[in-house]
């Protein structure tokens, strides 16, 4: 689980300081787009597309209340995940699509409730063998 952590945290520095290839990326398909210029050979490629077809989408959206904000999926078949993060807990809020028949918002919130659990069983543990 450390592993996991360091990886998400490198990766979130990089996105926030404009290291994130698939932000340079994107502005280049922009820019392309919005000057009438043809898009990049490469960003018509197959697995350019599914590289880029994020089916989760997550944002913390820190609030000093007691609060939780949302966003919708980025693509049909997917999810937009926000989360607030708080002392002693951390609100998130799960949205999909409806008219996808592979996306549950309700299911995807069971999960990640069932996951969350089984992380703090591990850190609990972990803490109780640490003390032993």
């Amino acid at each position: 689980m450390r592993q996991a952590v360091e990886s998400h945290k490198e990766y979130t520095n990089m996105a926030v300081f404009g290291d994130g290839i698939d932000r340079h990326l994107l502005g280049l398909k922009l820019m392309a787009i919005e000057w009438g210029w043809n898009v990049p050979d490469l960003m018509m490629d197959t697995a350019y597309n599914i590289s880029t077809h994020f089916k989760l989408s997550t944002s913390q959206v820190p609030a000093k209340t007691d609060s939780t904000l949302t966003f919708g999926p980025v693509v049909p078949d997917g999810f937009g995940v926000c989360y607030n993060p708080k002392s002693k807990h951390i609100n998130f809020a799960v949205s999909a699509f409806n008219s996808s028949p592979s996306t549950s918002s309700m299911t995807l919130s069971l999960k990640l409730t069932e996951s969350l659990a089984e992380m703090q069983n591990i850190l609990v543990q972990g803490s109780m063998s640490a003390k032993l």
